[in-house]
């Protein structure tokens, strides 16, 4: 009876982990070291999403990572906007592996065209993304609150901006919106608080003024610099002085978070989350 009795339970505690496993997955982000320009890696359970694609010298870096991390499949690869040094890697990315759908900022651009034909003719699924797009698939959700207004004439304030959360813990994903497109979505009510931001324009004194800050009051800010014409100080100091923890990639190198684990790769330190 009693090794009836420990069959059960073995079975049941097995069927709970299980369970537990399937109902959480797998969320991982990495910010990928690739100096001043943009490519973020976000893992969701079973599917892979790119956020932009670096400037061009940094394409077989961000290939080779993913080769890496056995990412063979990218469900989606999202660019935020039409400034090289977040979008001239995709090419080049697409020809590497499966991709399923590339989304494409809907504003005027030339360059819009120039990209959605060239992905077009190679078979790839090309959708367009506007404000109040989202994207939803298990422990993922993330919404573009901005660009509140479309063919601004600063292609920055035209970037995409990514609110939402992944696994456990809430995200800002800011491209490289400066002080106008932060105003227009302060006025709009649809910002919160997030755990993480991704610093808009590589920490340039352009952006991340104290009102946007004072609205969402992100624990960790996350600065895609290369130490060298970025971040600014004044902008570095008004996160610090709001509490952030502020990591660059110039500084920690690959920025991973995973299992509400903040990790680098240049010192292998990390923080506890949650």
């Amino acid at each position: 009876m009693k090794k009836i009795l420990a069959i059960i339970i073995f079975i049941i505690i097995m069927y709970m982990d299980s369970v537990t496993s399937a109902k959480f997955g797998n969320y991982e982000v990495h910010f990928l070291g690739v100096g001043q320009s943009d490519c973020i890696l976000i893992k969701a359970d079973n599917k892979n999403y790119l956020i932009d694609t670096g400037a061009a010298y940094y394409t077989k870096r961000i290939i080779k990572y993913l080769d890496l991390n056995k990412i063979n499949r990218i469900d989606g690869i999202i660019l935020t906007h039409y400034h090289d040094d977040h979008y001239e890697g995709i090419i080049k990315i697409v020809q590497s592996r499966k991709v399923c759908k590339v989304y494409l900022p809907d504003h005027k651009n030339y360059m819009k065209n120039i990209i959605s034909d060239k992905l077009i003719k190679m078979g790839i699924n090309v959708k367009y993304i506007k404000r109040n797009w989202h994207i939803e698939t298990y422990g993922l959700s993330l919404k573009a609150i901005g660009p509140v207004l479309k063919n601004k004439p600063t292609e920055n304030n035209n970037s995409i901006v990514l609110q939402g959360k992944i696994g456990d813990l809430t995200y800002v994903f800011a491209g490289d919106c400066e002080k106008t497109e932060e105003e227009d979505m302060l006025k709009t009510g649809e910002l919160k608080k997030c755990d993480i931001l991704k610093v808009s324009h590589h920490g340039l004194n352009t952006s991340t003024t104290g009102e946007f800050l004072d609205e969402i009051k992100p624990r960790v800010a996350i600065i895609t610099s290369d130490g060298v014409g970025t971040p600014d100080k004044r902008v570095e100091n008004r996160l610090i002085n709001r509490g952030a923890i502020v990591w660059r990639i110039d500084n920690q190198g690959n920025i991973v978070i995973k299992n509400n684990i903040l990790y680098c790769s240049k010192n292998y330190t990390s923080i506890k989350l949650k």
